[in-house]
This record gives structure tokens, C-alpha cells and sequence, in this order.
């Protein structure tokens, strides 16, 4: 890659929580730059080095960047692509990521999503890296005459528990899962979490949770089984935790269960992609807590210096008897199950060769 020179990035969104874990993990990115930072229209013509820093963390060496706004579209994209975009992630929310983001893909640049809009859509990959990558054959079918691609990603207690569901599924045939969510207030965004911080009571139901956690398992893992969700919103900044009930056909073994998720590696381990762990998930022989979502790294404050930090999932509380198994997940969701992963997946992309770095073509066989 270093002889290419880095690949340059777009981030729609600027004072939030998921945007500025883009920006934290891109500034200081061994392949990536960000170029541009798009924000809303309180936000849109002022400094991004001056605007609200919303995470834990130090901020990220200055930017020097002014950032755009929405509204004006055409302008936008010739501004991207006189800055030589070739990648945008989004943040957006729904409203505005409808609007905009597949005209951007349809203008050539490859729109990395985080709307959960796009999620069940027919034409559009829904991808966790180390689970569906094959999934990406569905852009064959996307913007017949346009370069661009846009991509999805899940939402952000799903990606944690598809990856441990999938080596689960060469055990032995799945019959059912039933999955209960205590989600961190950071899923909820940066007024949800200030809302907390001030005192006032947050209400532990999350409409439409369960259902996107059963749809988008669903598509991911190509399953035909059950899938049984609820999901909670409890008063924990950072990470979510998931109590999940697997029903196989057969009979398994503990023995069985830990070792398929020990020896589970994907491409990223393959290539030694800067974001991808040495190990996607990491067995916790006790109890989960809040701090597991660092698992597998020794300095858990600098996630934008060590872009593997917080990107395996632990999973431990493991219980087995006969063909049903309980146990328990604990992961980052605004890097495992958001920023972090996005950034893996361009990763792999331009590893593989299907993103080149000269023009927005995705090119090869997926």
C-alpha cells in the first residue's frame, strides 16, 4: 500500500459518537486519509479541529479541516472528487443517508453505510468481514453504468453476534437462538449518553431493536433457523452484552463449542490487516464486565493509535447441556460494532485487490 500512497477518505458525520471513531481510526491509518468531513448544517462551514469532541479519548492530531455540508450534493461531489475521495464512510442516519448516499455511490465513490435503511435491500451486501465477505457478489448487481458501490454494515450488537454464532454452525445443524441485549448508552448516540450523564432517566426499550437484530442475523448468516430477540438499553457507557441460547440438532460438547471459536480466523488474520486481531474472538473463562470490550490488547486508551484494539469480541459464562448451549458476548459497539469494523472491511478490499487505488472501479471475482 505505502507504495500507492494512502487512499483518500470522506466521513459523513462530525460531532458523533460512530463519525468520530472514523475519524480517530483514519487520522493516524497506515493506508487511509481523511479528506473531507461532512457534517449538519449547525455544523457545516466551521473548523472540525474546533468542533465538540465527543469521545473518552484524546483527540486525534488537528485535522485543518472545514467541514462540508449535505445540502448542495452536486457541489459536494465535485468537491470529493477534486480532494481525489475514493472511499466514503458514512454515519448518517436514516433521513439524510436515503437522500444521499446511494447518488454518491452512483457518482463512483464506494459509500461504506452504517443507515440502517439499507440493510435488507435486495442489491446491497449486508457484510461482517469475517462471516458473508462472499456477500460482496451482490454489487455485480448494483449501478450498471457507475463505478461507485455502496456496502452496509450491521447493526452494532449484531456483528459481535454473528461472529460467534458462525463457527457455532460447522458443529452441528442450528435449530434455534434466542438472543437478550443489554445495550450501552453510546448505541443510542452522543444526546443519549449526555441526556444520562445529566441525570435524566433513560427508558430501557429500544424500538425496533429486535426485530433489525433477527432480520440482519438473518441475511448475514444465510440461516433458516429461529431467531428469538430481546433487547435492552441499560446505563453502561461503552459496550454491549449479549446472553445468547443456541438449540443445535445434535448433542455438543463445551470442549467442542470454545475450541471452534479458538481456532476461528478469517482474511484479516491471513493478511495481518492493521484492524483485524490476532484472534476475533477471545474466550473468557469467568465472568463478562464492561472492560472485556478491550479484549486482547494490554493499553486499552489509544484504540486510534492500535486499530486492533477493542476489535475481537469476547464471549465466556459458557454453559452446555446436550444439544443447548448458553453463553454470553461482550464487544465495543461503536468500533467492533461499528466504526472499527468498517474500516476492516476497506482494508480487505484493497488487500484482495477489489478496491484499486487509482480509480473507484471494485473489480475481480467476488
Amino acid at each position: 500500500m505505502d507504495s500507492y500512497g494512502k487512499v483518500r477518505c470522506a466521513i459523513l458525520g462530525a460531532t458523533g459518537i460512530v463519525a468520530q471513531r472514523f475519524f480517530q481510526r483514519l487520522q493516524l491509518h497506515p493506508w487511509l486519509e481523511p479528506v473531507a468531513v461532512v457534517g449538519s448544517p449547525e455544523t457545516a462551514g466551521t473548523s472540525h479541529d474546533d468542533c465538540l469532541w465527543s469521545l473518552d479519548e484524546a483527540r486525534p492530531p488537528l485535522s485543518g479541516l472545514t467541514i462540508g455540508g449535505l445540502e448542495e450534493l452536486p457541489l459536494l461531489i465535485e468537491d470529493f472528487r477534486s480532494l481525489g475521495v475514493r472511499i466514503i464512510f458514512s454515519a448518517l442516519p436514516d433521513e439524510p443517508a436515503e437522500r444521499v448516499e446511494r447518488n454518491l455511490a452512483a457518482a463512483g465513490f464506494l459509500v461504506v453505510s452504517h443507515a440502517q435503511i439499507h440493510r435488507l435491500s435486495p442489491d446491497i451486501p449486508l457484510i461482517v468481514p469475517e462471516v458473508n465477505f462472499r456477500d460482496l457478489k451482490l454489487l455485480e448487481k448494483q449501478f450498471d453504468t457507475a463505478d461507485g458501490r455502496l456496502i452496509s454494515c450491521s447493526n452494532c450488537t449484531v456483528a459481535p453476534i454473528a461472529i460467534t454464532l458462525a463457527p457455532l454452525m460447522k458443529i452441528s445443524s442450528i435449530s434455534s437462538v434466542r438472543i437478550s441485549t443489554e445495550q450501552a448508552l453510546s448505541g443510542g448516540g452522543r444526546k443519549l449518553l449526555a441526556k444520562a450523564h445529566s441525570g435524566e432517566v433513560i427508558s430501557s426499550e429500544i424500538p425496533g431493536e429486535a426485530e433489525s437484530v433477527i432480520n440482519e442475523l438473518t441475511k448475514i448468516l444465510s440461516s433458516d433457523f429461529h431467531i428469538d430477540a430481546k433487547c435492552k438499553r441499560v446505563t453502561r457507557d461503552h459496550g454491549h452484552y449479549a446472553r445468547i441460547e443456541v438449540e443445535f440438532e445434535d448433542s455438543i460438547s463445551a470442549h467442542q463449542v470454545i475450541h471452534s471459536w479458538q481456532k476461528s480466523t478469517a482474511r484479516g488474520q491471513e493478511l495481518n490487516l492493521p484492524s483485524a486481531p490476532s484472534r476475533p474472538i477471545v474466550f473468557v473463562d469467568g465472568e463478562l464486565h464492561d472492560d472485556h470490550r478491550w479484549i486482547g490488547v494490554e493499553v486499552a486508551d489509544h484504540p486510534g493509535q492500535d486499530l486492533k484494539a477493542a476489535m475481537s469480541v469476547a464471549v465466556g459464562e459458557v454453559e452446555v447441556e446436550g444439544s443447548s448451549l448458553r453463553y454470553s458476548t461482550m464487544a465495543d459497539n461503536t468500533i467492533r460494532g461499528a466504526a472499527g469494523y468498517s474500516v476492516l472491511l476497506v482494508e480487505q478490499l484493497l488487500a484482495d485487490g477489489l478496491l484499486h487505488d487509482n480509480n473507484t472501479i471494485l473489480a475481480g471475482d467476488f
